[in-house]
């Protein structure tokens, strides 16, 4: 069957490049409702254990087929093969999804947020998981992702009613999206000068509360050397399934950086709090404006923030360059052709992201 796309030309798009995974679909619907620009993507997480859109995934691009009221071609389970054409942008009001499973809510959320925005806002109710393995925690979004993002012009309050571990899910969360603002961007952030450090602690009712305080004292003793202020949270959780989380995040005049990590059946608490406080000690040592997750989260709504601010260049420096940052610096300029994404630096190290408009 031919669709015709009018007079815009059909992106193709390869989603099996770099990391391969579930990201290149995401930041493909996200970018495709913003500008709207229709594609086409094969090989659709090709060469992961069990190929094709999972749940989480269908779920992405179901939510964005309604905002846009797409036609869409592909869009079942286990599809390698999608054809996404956006007939709209999204209109504000009020949407609700649910996964069916432990699918995370926060990157359908992140998939949704910036178009959203875009569109003049709305609310978002969301049904999932919440703190699930490879993804950003709930947590993570409301202390870290959400704050820095606001500096680029894109704002929304998040809301956790029910919590939502792997495997049973059952966790709800309601965004509210404000409309995107034009904010003045200089060419680089302000350096990372940590002021204060918080270690948030969360365990389920029904593990033994030990664990909180265990997890978070072993970041403590690990972060003693630093000579900033320190506080600690403790958090105990309704969930359908059993679970732990530690978030250790520090804030700098106007950046965040964190780390989140879940607990795991045999992972003693000991074992999480220090490799969480390693990982931000990591961080703050490495002089980087962004951790590690947040440097790839950021590029899009960054991208889209210079284009609207009509600024010429922006180069932030990250943690480690990953393989999901990878995807997106070649991901990105396909759909905003005038931009030109590099990153100074090799995969695992520390790095440096430049982005130029031709």
């Amino acid at each position: 069957m031919e669709v015709s796309t009018g007079a815009k030309e059909l992106l193709q798009i390869d989603g099996s490049y770099c990391e391969g995974g579930g990201q290149i679909l995401r930041t493909s619907l996200s970018l495709s409702l913003v500008l709207q620009k229709p594609f086409k993507m094969v090989k659709i997480r090709a060469n992961r254990p069990k190929p094709g859109l999972q749940p989480q995934h269908f779920a992405c691009v179901e939510a964005c087929k309604r905002l846009s009221e797409a036609y869409v071609e592909g869009a079942h389970l286990h599809s390698q093969e999608l054809l996404f054409i956006p007939r709209k942008l999204p209109s504000q009001g009020e949407y609700s999804f649910d996964i069916g499973t432990a699918g995370s809510t926060s990157l359908l959320f992140q998939t949704l947020f910036v178009p959203l925005a875009f569109g003049g806002g709305g609310r978002l109710i969301l049904s999932g998981g919440t703190h699930v393995p490879f993804s950003p925690t709930f947590h993570y979004l409301e202390r870290v992702y959400l704050p820095v993002v606001k500096t680029l012009g894109f704002y929304a309050k998040a809301s956790l009613l029910e919590v939502g571990f792997y495997p049973k899910g059952g966790g709800k969360v309601i965004f509210q999206v404000f409309p995107k603002e034009k904010v003045s961007l200089p060419e680089t952030f302000q350096e990372f000068n940590a002021k204060r450090l918080t270690i948030l602690s969360l365990v389920s009712e029904d593990l033994p509360e030990h664990i909180l305080f265990r997890q978070a004292k072993s970041a403590l003793d690990t972060l003693g050397e630093l000579s900033i202020e320190k506080q600690t949270e403790y958090v105990k959780v309704k969930s359908r399934s059993p679970g732990t989380m530690l978030l250790i995040y520090s804030e700098s005049e106007i950046l965040r950086a964190g780390v989140d990590l879940l607990g795991k059946k045999g992972l003693p608490a000991e074992e999480i709090g220090r490799k969480a406080g390693r990982t931000l000690l990591d961080f703050l040592y490495s002089k980087a404006h962004l951790d590690e997750h947040l440097g790839d989260q950021i590029l899009l709504p960054l991208c889209l923030a210079m284009q609207e601010a009509q600024i010429r260049k922006f180069s932030y420096k990250v943690q480690r360059v990953s393989g999901h940052l990878l995807t997106q610096v070649w991901l990105i300029p396909k759909f905003i052709e005038e931009l030109l994404i590099k990153i100074e630096g090799r995969l695992g190290e520390r790095g440096t992201v430049i982005i130029e408009r031709k």
